[in-house]
């Protein structure tokens, strides 16, 4: 059987229906074909039936040319979906995969989302591009490549965002596309990508680093140099003496992961030159090593003493700036030396507040202790939330968030809950010490403001004792109720009552709202009716189109019986707000 005849046939036959069966009758084309089918269809009577199709075409009334060419394809695309194969000739192999942790495989609408935060431009799209992130639905492989692409965004923060953590999600099978797009004389997203590919297969990128060293563009050479090793110490030793800065700063980047006395020595001259920002910059960067962290801590007690006995305030103003960036650099590693030096100089602050300079002075290094011992160790992030008794309100609010981090929750609630109860004196906000404290302790809480949005709390934080939620309420402070753990039944008959008497109001003010987002976010009971009912109140209304995008958030937050409820308020709406409403729904039972 002539199957590459059938092939012709069936080619003609479409060409025929584009230009139109005016033309089909007589076409020389296929009547040049003829011979061939009719040979085949003496072995075939299927072949037969196609010549035979084919002279209607031909031959036939062109009248019915239309009829007869339908039929022809219809026969002939029928014959050669028989004729077809499945499968590849040799043996069978497994396909190299790696595992994603689950993918997914979101709708239409969220995947529309998703990919014009990628591909647009404009405000807000950082926070969605990380609000996906967090939801994983950087796990539907659709937005793979748009998530490649987007390594030449034009803010610069979604780029890194993507490269620091959305392409490593992907491993080792994103790297084909990556390279694909790579161009080591290229700028912009060039020098990403290289890093990338390094990040994710340093063996396998290591020829492409040499190139670039080699002939890459001056911003993909940078890249080069940050991802070279121990095995190339003597050209990072050279580098670490260039005359362009951001030269230097990769080499420095990447000697502070090398773990040899010729690194750490060419860390410690940089520390003593001009280069100390961007050295201590790279070196906290760093995980970290014993002789890294010895060299540290000795040039931290250097330029303490130094510092100590100064008294030109020009050269404590240097000194302290110096040892500002020190202080800095030590990160969350946990080696006794830096830890010890950091405590030294925690007991030293009241010492280290007398020194003045122009313009850096011993109260900026003692600011700089202090929040590095929120972000250090788990034993320095203790000692700091302990001593708070020993701090001003300028200090307070990083003792709360160290203790939040490193306290149980009951000792946390025992430690720093007496500020918010404690009898104001009397003075004006501002001037009274107590009320600063407490307006410290509320800023270390993050109770200071109501979150609306998924995502506005980056940082993830051990959750708070129950107790804080009956506090909140003795309090009447509606941010720490939010904060604080839902399902108290205090807080729920508080929340209520609030709510009830804000639907009194003729009109809703912005507190309405916050109030309504503390109830949905606690998981109230009545939430889905404190929803719909401000939706009716406002339905409509002028002025009230600014919280069409608030509720189509605050809604996917309800539960999954609330839908046949919001369905029903639908017909009650009219434009965006139905549209709204609408959208809002379909990604809640989407999200359930």
């Amino acid at each position: 059987m002539s199957i590459p005849v059938l092939t012709q046939v069936y080619q003609e036959a479409r060409r025929l229906a584009v230009a139109g069966s005016v033309v089909a009758h007589g076409d020389f084309r296929l009547k040049k074909l003829l011979p061939a089918l009719d040979q085949a269809g003496a072995k075939a009577p299927v072949f037969a039936k196609v010549a035979e199709s084919a002279r209607a075409v031909i031959e036939g009334p062109e009248e019915k040319a239309s009829e007869s060419l339908l039929e022809l394809t219809s026969l002939v695309t029928a014959v050669l979906y028989t004729q077809g194969e499945t499968g590849c000739p040799g043996p069978l192999e497994p396909i190299t995969s790696i595992a994603l942790g689950g993918s997914a495989n979101i709708s239409a609408r969220l995947l529309k989302e998703v990919l014009e935060a990628l591909t647009n431009t404009g405000s807000g799209r950082l926070e969605q591009v990380k609000d996906a992130h967090e939801r994983g639905l950087f796990r539907d492989l659709r937005l793979v490549r748009a998530a490649v692409n987007g390594l030449d965004d034009p803010y610069a923060e979604i780029a890194e965002f993507l490269a620091d953590h959305v392409l490593p999600l992907y491993g080792s099978a994103v790297l084909p596309d990556v390279r694909a797009q790579y161009d080591p004389k290229g700028t912009k997203g060039h020098p990403r990508r290289l890093r990338l590919l390094h990040k994710l297969d340093p063996v396998g990128a290591r020829e492409l680093v040499l190139q670039a060293l080699e002939s890459g563009s001056k911003e993909v050479k940078v890249a080069a140099i940050g991802c070279l090793g121990a095995a190339d110490l003597p050209f990072l030793l050279e580098q670490a003496s260039a005359k362009a800065q951001d030269v230097r700063a990769a080499a420095y980047q990447a000697l502070a992961g090398v773990d040899h006395p010729d690194a750490v020595a060419a860390i410690s001259k940089a520390i003593a030159g001009k280069d100390i920002e961007i050295v201590t910059d790279a070196i906290s960067e760093s995980t970290g090593n014993s002789r890294l962290a010895t060299l540290v801590a000795a040039q931290i007690e250097t330029e303490r003493d130094t510092l100590l006995s100064l008294r030109d305030k020009k050269k404590v103003s240097v000194c302290a700036n110096r040892l500002r960036f020190l202080v800095r650099s030590v990160s969350r590693w946990e080696f006794p030396g830096t830890d010890a030096i950091l405590l030294d100089l925690f007991h030293r602050r009241d010492e280290l507040t007398k020194i003045k300079g122009e313009h850096q002075s011993g109260a900026d290094v003692a600011e700089a202790v202090v929040t590095q011992m929120r972000l250090g160790s788990t034993a320095l992030q203790q000692t700091l939330a302990r001593s708070h008794a020993q701090l001003d309100a300028q200090h307070l609010d990083e003792a709360v968030r160290a203790g939040r981090l490193s306290l149980a929750t009951s000792e946390f609630y025992e430690q720093f809950a007496p500020y918010l109860e404690a009898p104001l004196a009397g003075k004006k906000k501002g001037k009274d010490p107590t009320s600063e404290k407490r307006d410290a302790v509320i800023q270390g809480l993050e109770a200071r403001y109501i979150y609306y949005y998924r995502g506005d709390r980056h940082e993830t934080i051990p959750p708070l004792d129950p107790r804080w939620s009956d506090l909140a309420v003795r309090i009447k402070n509606l941010p720490l109720i939010h904060a604080a753990p839902p399902g108290q039944a205090g807080t729920e008959a508080y929340l209520w009552q609030e709510f009830e008497s804000a639907m009194q109001k003729p009109k809703l003010p912005d507190e309405h709202y916050q109030l309504l987002t503390v109830i949905v976010d606690h998981q109230h009971p009545r939430a889905t009716d404190a929803v719909i009912a401000t939706i009716e109140k406002i339905a409509g209304k002028k002025n009230q189109n600014t919280y069409t995008y608030w509720f189509y958030s605050i809604i996917q937050r309800l539960p999954k019986d609330a839908i046949p409820r919001l369905e029903a308020l639908v017909p009650q709406l009219k434009g965006a707000d139905a549209d709204m409403l609408i959208n809002a729904i379909e990604n809640l039972r989407e999200n359930h």
